[in-house]
């Protein structure tokens, strides 16, 4: 019990962190390798296995239980709770997409809930609350704000501005698409069909994909390879 006293006397979480730190360990670490304990303290870390811990992480067990309140309980290394931060936030930044889908999706239900309200179960079975979008907005400052703005965080700059920016191409590419369908329906059933099916042509073959967009070298064509052009010249006679 002596260990457990040490580990507890360390600093825990807030209640963020707790939250997110569950989330994470459930999304993005197998609990073969290490999961979180909560008896007889929260949030410790318990590691099954120190080597793949290094190949999903990139984090030593051996290096961890010397930076951190540790102990080690027949096979499994015990860590304090102020280590579960670091072993989240190597997750997040090694694997940010499964993440960001998770904040960008609860942002999206959130918004919805702050136009229109929401509704949950409420405590009977059966039975369901309507919330105003107030209620709902307020909640979502409270609650799931402050956890976007962590994940966000760990998952890095590079991460979410590159997320973002994907997003934000795929989207307009979607518009673009149903703004020319718009124009070369409008172009149609008068004189200009001919037009309207060139650019839809040109639109779908020349379309850019991620395949055409990679510079691919072409192996260099041997001389007899090289197609023969005949350039048609003035014959000249001799005076």
């Amino acid at each position: 019990m002596a260990n457990w006293q040490r580990l507890r006397d360390t600093e825990g979480l807030d209640e963020v962190e707790d939250r997110v730190v569950s989330e994470v360990f459930d999304l993005l670490i197998p609990a073969r390798v290490a999961e979180l304990g909560y008896r007889p303290v929260e949030n410790t870390v318990e590691v099954h296995d120190c080597a793949q811990l290094q190949v999903l992480l990139g984090l030593s067990g051996e290096r961890l239980a010397e930076q951190y309140p540790s102990f080690w309980l027949e096979d499994d290394l015990i860590l304090a709770p102020s280590a579960s931060l670091v072993l989240a936030e190597q997750a997040c930044q090694r694997f940010p997409q499964p993440v960001l889908d998770m904040v960008l999706k609860e942002e999206a239900e959130a918004r919805e809930k702050a136009k229109r309200g929401g509704t949950h179960e409420g405590w009977e079975k059966g039975k369901t609350t309507h919330n105003s979008p107030e209620w709902e907005y307020q909640w979502y400052l409270k609650y799931h704000r402050p956890r976007h703005e962590l994940l966000r965080q760990w998952c890095g700059h590079k991460a979410v501005t590159g997320y973002e920016r994907l997003l934000a191409a795929e989207a307009e590419c979607h518009r673009l698409d149903e703004l020319l369908a718009r124009a070369i329906d409008a172009l149609r059933g008068g004189e200009k069909d001919i037009l309207a099916d060139t650019l839809e042509r040109e639109h779908e073959e020349e379309r850019i994909t991620t395949y055409s967009i990679r510079p691919v070298p072409d192996r260099p064509l041997q001389p007899w390879e090289i197609p023969v052009r005949e350039v048609p010249v003035r014959r000249r006679w001799g005076r």
